[in-house]
């Protein structure tokens, strides 16, 4: 009978201590689908690791191998709010240029959150940007290792353009072409001056400030030794051989053609250390022990 007894009551007590246990822990909310609008920030978002996150992008970052497969939304400064909020996410991350402003205060109103982060051209900027984007993802950890990277590749470079620097700096020309209709000269102040700039080169329109229209007379002033185009416009410009009919270019004799990916002439993303490599293995005397990525020929006859 005793034994009987103790064990009702022990399983009075666990059935007791049962019924008033915490019930368990809620599941945490799924983190929100993303769409990025800006290159730079859809770089940076799938190199923290959040790509899996995102469902639509502007036209610019589906030239991203990573987000080729992703929707797009549209031109970053002509978004639609229909075709934002019919992707069904909770965040926008872009950069300054995203907009019409009044599409962005529509999609607040319809309760999605939306933050954009400045597209200074500087290494400075860069740096604040992928260490904002991670704080906002909550992968600070992951931010302040790209940062790290992005820094030992920015040493490299410099490192490299020291050891030739008894040279005299390259002089590179940087046009932003959609069509030989649509040239223009990257100046002092864009995202391919500081490009050019890392590289230990001299940007050959540095008298002029941001983006102007391609002149003869300048480009003739410029003397380029290189002329930088994003890799997408060669095609729609002929590649070096329509560059080198075109006033001004036609005059300089002698110049070449190189290239980057879209991203690092638009923006300065998390790869801005191997966008000034490239440009380096192009210009300076170092290219002839890396003949994988000899620049086109181009201009002199």
């Amino acid at each position: 009978m005793r034994r009987t007894a103790w064990r009702w009551g022990l399983a009075t007590a666990l059935f007791a201590l049962a019924a008033h246990a915490a019930p368990p822990a809620p599941k945490p909310a799924p983190a929100p689908k993303l769409i990025t609008i800006g290159p730079a920030i859809t770089q940076t978002v799938f190199a923290l690791g959040a790509g899996d996150r995102v469902v639509g992008v502007d036209d610019s970052s589906a030239a991203l191998p990573e987000a080729s497969k992703v929707r797009t939304v549209g031109y970053q400064r002509a978004l639609s709010a229909e075709g934002v909020l019919s992707l069904g996410a909770g965040l926008l991350l872009g950069s300054a240029e995203a907009g019409p402003p009044p599409v962005l205060e529509q999609l607040k109103q319809a309760g999605m959150k939306v933050e954009t982060f400045a597209n200074e051209p500087t290494v400075e900027g860069a740096r604040a940007r992928i260490q904002g984007i991670a704080e906002r993802l909550g992968t600070p950890e992951q931010g302040k290792a790209l940062v790290a990277k992005l820094d030992a590749d920015l040493k490299k470079a410099a490192d490299r353009a020291t050891q030739v620097k008894g040279t005299k700096p390259p002089r590179i020309l940087a046009i932003y072409a959609r069509g030989a209709g649509t040239m223009m000269v990257a100046g002092s102040g864009t995202v391919a001056d500081t490009l050019i700039r890392l590289t230990g080169g001299m940007n050959a329109a540095d008298s002029l400030p941001g983006y102007k229209p391609l002149g003869a007379e300048a480009v003739v002033a410029a003397a380029p030794e290189f002329v930088l185009l994003p890799a997408s416009s060669v095609p729609s410009v002929g590649g070096a051989e329509g560059l080198a009919k075109l006033p001004g270019l036609s005059q300089v004799k002698g110049w070449k053609l190189v290239t980057v990916e879209d991203v690092d002439f638009m923006g300065l993303g998390p790869n801005l250390g191997q966008a000034v490599a490239r440009v380096q293995d192009a210009v300076t005397p170092a290219s002839a022990s890396a003949p994988a990525q000899a620049p086109a020929k181009g201009g002199g006859k």
